[in-house]
């Protein structure tokens, strides 16, 4: 593992067992081994435990007593109530951009849908997932309240674990999220929140189905 200087070195211990988790390679229920993660990764075992305390805080890891730390499940249930509330606070988000936006402020957005259409084009979904938080983290800038910003943050890492798991189910996922964030960016600049609201639902709602399916057949795989 290769450490960043401008990140301390528990978050980037986090960031590291929060990819491994986000992309399936730690599977939900598999026991944490800290004195494994300590030695691969030369550092301290009190380091990799501070790392767990993040993800458990980011909805990644559970830590139970005398147990130990484990890969968290997530169950359909779990993953319905998520996009319910994820969706719920993306909605807000999206109008309030719709509302407000000035010429400067889809600079970026337009940058990230060229590299999203390049990644599409090429069929390469783990750039496409990357380049798609990217486009997340950008529209999170325009929540306009810090504690839903905040919300959004603490939430960041399931929904990176729910998209990831939608994404690696085939092309055609692929297809339909390149459309919807096409229609999304085409809606925002149009300042159509009436449709921007109609749209986030009905997506909300299919990817929302798409999780839960997914979440079930990891947890027959894994049964």
């Amino acid at each position: 593992m290769t450490f960043k200087a401008n990140d301390s070195l528990t978050e980037q211990i986090a960031q590291y067992l929060g990819k491994k988790i986000i992309q399936g390679e730690m599977a939900p229920g598999e026991r944490i081994q800290e004195l494994r993660i300590a030695a691969e990764l030369e550092v301290s075992r009190g380091s990799v435990r501070e790392a767990l305390l993040i993800l458990q805080r980011r909805h990644l890891v559970e830590i139970y007593p005398r147990r130990g730390a484990m890969v968290s499940s997530i169950s359909s249930n779990d993953v319905r109530d998520f996009f319910e509330l994820w969706f719920m606070l993306l909605d807000r988000v999206v109008c309030n951009l719709a509302s407000n936006w000035k010429n400067d402020d889809l600079a970026r957005f337009f940058e990230l849908m060229s590299t999203l259409d390049e990644c599409h084009r090429k069929d390469d979904m783990p750039a496409y997932f990357d380049c798609g938080v990217e486009f997340l983290r950008a529209l999170y800038d325009f929540s306009s309240n810090r504690y839903m910003s905040a919300t959004l943050q603490d939430l960041l890492p399931l929904t990176q674990r729910c998209l990831y798991a939608i994404l690696r189910a085939g092309r055609s996922q692929m297809d339909r999220t390149q459309q919807f964030l096409d229609d999304l960016l085409k809606t925002i600049i149009a300042r159509d929140t009436t449709r921007l609201r109609i749209m986030v639902a009905e997506f909300g709602q299919d990817y929302s189905k798409l999780a839960q399916q997914s979440a079930e057949a990891l947890a027959g795989s894994t049964s």
